[in-house]
């Protein structure tokens, strides 16, 4: 009953609106006939006249809505339908119109070329999403059934489509649904666009920029790229580890927020000539870095667009600090030149416009053109040097430009006076120079630049041409669905690195069990693991044991690649650092050796040479410390000064050599006494010894005072020359205080010092606490 009521309604909204005006002339014709038959002769009469006046006015009434209301309709509606057919047949996008009361959907020719099947064969949405690949086609029933709730305006959805030839096609379908006055969809138009082409283009892109992206990240220089306002848009691996900064911290940021202002403003300069002259500019730049001062080579070049124009400024930094330091040293040791341009990094020559020849030039152009001397540089055509040789036709145009502009530039490849190839960026600009018309001709080497330009736009090639000449081992190392790890390249450096023939590790899955350390295998298996999960650079260094039983230490770094076949490919380098290992190791021992030496000194050195017990120097240094960590707690500290009671009649009559034993056991015997770790026995100088007891009030002290006593009274050292008892005893100050700022420790040990004295003066033999 569902489908049957909206069939019938639709079958009475097909009827043509001309026989809806057919019916109420037929109802009033049967009207009146049977009113004419049932009644008189004379009402009959009266109800003729009025009624055929009625069926009159009627009749032109009819007229009139067929002539002004019906027909204007009709034509609007045929011209609608043509429009319609002229639009769907001039269209690049297929049409199609599904209606929700038949279930029926209608499709133009155009979509029948984009995918090859007829209406028929697709007219329902059963038919339809059949077609659609099994991964696309939950999301586009979504997208469809969002629209038709009226969650989202409009139906968008792009998809893969099984087309008659058997392929799978992009498509991208639009649409637009017609709603009833209950708000119910009756019908929904919309187009079909095929978008195969560049759904492939955007797939082959992001490949291509993953491959890229891996292939800088493992440059051994610093590269980056900026736009034209100043800010990272990408850097590889090499400068992160330059700056000591993530890439995250230093993408869409600009160098003044790495970099000193005065650099800062110096490198903007030569991006701007870079830039704005479309040429690579080379020069030199001393950074400060978190591990000191370095100076870089660097050379800013633009990046430029499909139209020709720069769009991004691309940067390579080279370390040359060691370079530049021996220069330095070089400098110092000789004169300086006083030739004006001979402090140029570019070659400068001074030539005749009109016979062309030169007539002077700079040291760097004899170094640059491997000239033995600057006179074998003189009275050439300076094009002699160029590997293409202008034609007149090209030498007026450039005079004339020279002449309109002042300035003109070119990018040109030499040769040296010794066959080698560089490229150079040559600049010509008009002086006058004593009223006398000078070419001024630079020569700046872009030879870097050059290589960097051809790394970038043809790294697939460039990439093989490296690994071939290449010292370190270059290879790519695949992990398969199944767990198998095997080479799928490796350069010829490798054979060298590992002691195995390529074509054998090319063939060899999981060659970390023959080749590696047993000791490392579980560490680099834990390593590569983690780099698989996390997609992040492997970085590992391990032993092997090559075929030959030399055991080396190796170093690799690679970056991962997710291929789309479900492989992990890692491309990466390795070098033998063996010899690096050997020397840590060494250094090591050395460390360890000098750590223990300097840990003796500064034992020797805080140590009482006699009794082995703390001196006067480790005393001085630790009542500072505790005294400042007292006065952050608010505890007291507490000393205790104690020397023996007429130690000078020991030493005359037992001797010194009793003296220095007597002193041994005292300082011994004290020491144990001493029970935290805090506490400190230390000789103060003669037979005077020092306690430190921190965290100790008056009471504390005295009890350790009493103990001090108990205990050199139980060494029972016969003394039979003391005034006090025929045994060793010693006399005590005790004082204690919580340290402030307008004290120092030194007014604690004058406290002590005087409680001592007293103890002295009233008979020796006891503790005398200080009291102010």
């Amino acid at each position: 009953m569902a489908v049957s009521r909206p069939l019938s309604r639709a079958l009475l909204c097909n009827i043509p609106l001309r026989w809806t005006m057919f019916i109420p002339f037929a109802l009033q014709f049967f009207v009146w006939i049977c009113l004419v038959s049932s009644g008189s002769e004379n009402y009959r009469n009266h109800f003729l006249f009025f009624g055929g006046f009625s069926l009159l006015l009627l009749i032109m009434f009819a007229i009139s809505v067929n002539r002004f209301i019906i027909e204007p309709i009709l034509h609007l509606k045929h011209s609608c339908e043509d429009r319609w057919k002229l639009a769907m047949q001039a269209s690049n996008d297929g049409i199609w119109d599904f209606d929700f009361i038949t279930q029926q959907k209608f499709i133009s020719e155009r979509c029948a070329e984009i995918h090859g099947y007829d209406f028929w064969e697709i007219a329902t949405i059963e038919q339809w999403l059949a077609l659609i690949h099994p991964d696309d086609k939950q999301e586009v029933i979504k997208a469809f059934q969002k629209h038709i709730k009226r969650e989202v305006p409009q139906y968008i959805a792009d998809y893969r489509f099984l087309c008659k030839d058997g392929r799978y096609k992009w498509l991208l379908d639009r649409g637009q649904a017609i709603w009833n006055d209950h708000g119910k969809p009756v019908r929904i138009i919309g187009s079909l666009t095929d978008i195969n082409d560049r759904k492939l283009a955007e797939q082959a892109l992001r490949q291509s920029e993953a491959r890229l992206k891996a292939f800088l990240d493992n440059a051994p220089t610093p590269i980056t790229i900026k736009d034209l306002e100043g800010n990272y848009i990408s850097v590889n691996n090499e400068f992160t580890y330059l700056v000591q900064l993530p890439e995250t911290a230093i993408l869409n940021q600009k160098d003044y927020d790495i970099f000193p202002k005065h650099n800062v403003q110096n490198v903007r300069k030569q991006e701007l000539q870079a830039i704005f002259e479309e040429i690579a500019v080379s020069f030199e730049e001393s950074v400060p870095l978190p591990d000191g001062l370095h100076t870089f080579f660097i050379t800013k070049f633009p990046l430029l667009n499909e139209n020709n124009k720069p769009y991004a400024v691309g940067g390579i930094y080279l370390d040359i600090s060691d370079r530049i330091r021996a220069e330095l040293e070089l400098a110092y040791s000789r004169e300086l030149r006083e030739v004006i341009y001979n402090d140029s990094a570019d070659a400068i020559f001074l030539v005749d416009p009109l016979s062309l020849l030169v007539f002077d030039c700079n040291q760097r152009a004899v170094a640059m053109f491997e000239a033995d001397s600057k006179d074998e540089l003189l009275g050439i055509e300076g094009q002699t040097l160029q590997k293409y040789r202008f034609t007149e036709i090209e030498l007026n145009s450039i005079n004339e430009q020279i002449q309109e502009y002042g300035f003109w530039h070119r990018e040109m490849e030499y040769i040296t006076k010794k066959g080698n190839h560089f490229w150079g960026n040559l600049a010509v600009k008009q002086i006058n120079v004593a009223g006398k018309e000078i070419n001024l001709v630079r020569v700046t080497d872009i030879s870097d630049r050059k290589r960097a330009e051809a790394l970038i736009q043809e790294n697939e090639a460039r990439f093989q041409k490296i690994a071939n000449t290449s010292p370190e081992s270059i290879y790519i190392m695949v992990r398969y669905p199944d767990g198998t790890y095997l080479f799928e390249y490796a350069s010829a450096a490798t054979e060298e690195l590992l002691g195995v023939n390529i074509a054998y590790l090319l063939n060899r899955p999981n060659p970390h069990y023959e080749l590696f350390h047993p000791d490392d295998i579980a560490g680099y298996e834990e390593a590569i693991t983690k780099s698989l999960n996390s997609m992040q650079t492997f970085n590992y260094e391990w032993r092997i044991i090559t075929p030959q039983k030399k055991i080396k230490w190796i170093k690799t770094q690679a970056c991962p690649e997710l291929r789309s076949n479900g492989d992990i490919a890692w491309y990466g380098f390795a070098i033998d650092i063996s010899d690096r290992k050997k020397a840590e190791i060494t250094l090591g021992e050395i460390e360890a050796n000098l750590r223990r030496a300097n840990q003796e000194l500064e034992r020797l050195v805080n140590i009482d040479g006699l009794t082995q017990i703390a001196n006067r120097r480790c005393f001085n240094d630790r009542i500072i410390t505790e005294w400042q960590r007292l006065y952050r707690e608010q505890q007291p500290l507490a000393l205790l000064l104690f020397d023996v009671d007429y130690f000078k009649h020991y030493n005359d009559h037992y001797g010194h050599q009793a003296g220095d034993e007597c002193l041994v056991k005292i300082a011994q015997a004290v020491q144990n006494l001493i029970q935290r770790p805090a506490d400190l026995v230390a000789r103060y100088g003669g037979e005077e010894f020092m306690v430190i007891l921190p965290n100790t009030d008056i009471s504390g002290a005295i009890a350790v005072a009493q103990r001090i006593h108990q205990g050199i009274k139980g060494l029972k050292i016969s003394h039979l020359y003391s005034e006090v008892n025929d045994m060793v005893t010693v006399s005590q100050g005790v004082a204690s205080a919580i340290p402030d700022l307008e004290r120092s420790p030194h007014t604690l040990i004058k406290n002590v010092d005087l409680a001592l004295y007293q103890a002295k003066k009233q008979g020796r033999n006891q503790s005398v606490v200080f009291k102010q």
